[in-house]
């Protein structure tokens, strides 16, 4: 298994994702095609209090200067804006702009954990290999993820599909397929090296996200 796979297995294990089979989950999100993802509430409560910490990093830590914002609010045709690695501008270790979608102020949380996550990676080594850059990235993904589900499940967040998808996909384990089609920025140069060598990943994406995700639609 390519160490991004393994990386993002690890995650997904422990997130505690709950599956559709589980039966006494109490939160779900509903892709276009019907199918479902469930969740415990004990998990998205970790979910939860996780992005609090991380906020609490974000305002706490005297060395970081940062900013949030609404901005305009977006429709799915322009679903590019919305991705955290659009919406946030990493400027330094210590410097973050954060701009959420106005339609989606309760996905605030999510795009704060992003910005977070992405400082801690530029304080990292920058002399890393372009599959830990890649696996560097996941895991501030990830992070949004989580904030993303818990807006969504325990606070009552609007659905906007193209974000639904990234928890579909983390599900799924295609999200780094994801990352790569969607040119995530953050992966500099890597982006096409990664690519040319992961193009069965990128493959596997698609056919999910025409199948499972969208059934055609």
């Amino acid at each position: 298994m390519p160490l991004a796979r393994r990386v993002l297995a690890t995650l997904a294990a422990t997130l505690v994702l709950g599956t559709p089979a589980a039966g006494h989950a109490q939160y779900r999100l509903t892709a276009p095609s019907g199918a479902e993802l469930s969740f415990e509430s004990d998990s998205l409560l970790q979910m939860r209090d996780r992005s609090r910490a991380l906020r609490l990093d974000l305002e706490e830590d005297p060395e970081v200067l940062y900013y949030t914002i609404f901005g305009r609010a977006l429709e799915v045709d322009a679903a590019e804006a919305a991705y955290p690695w659009n919406a946030i501008d990493v400027v330094t270790d210590s410097l973050a702009a954060v701009v959420t979608p106005g339609n989606l102020r309760e996905a605030d949380r999510a795009y704060v954990n992003y910005a977070v996550l992405r400082m801690r990676v530029v304080r990292g080594d920058p002399d890393v290999s372009c599959e830990e850059v890649v696996n560097h990235e996941l895991g501030a993904v990830v992070g949004f993820v989580e904030g993303w589900i818990v807006a969504r499940t325990l606070f009552g967040g609007p659905a906007f599909e193209p974000l639904d998808e990234l928890a579909f996909a983390w599900s799924a384990g295609v999200l780094p397929g994801f990352i790569a089609e969607h040119a995530d920025p953050q992966l500099g140069g890597c982006l096409a090296v990664w690519r040319d060598a992961h193009e069965d990943t990128i493959r596997e994406y698609r056919s999910w996200r025409e199948g499972e995700f969208r059934d055609g639609r």
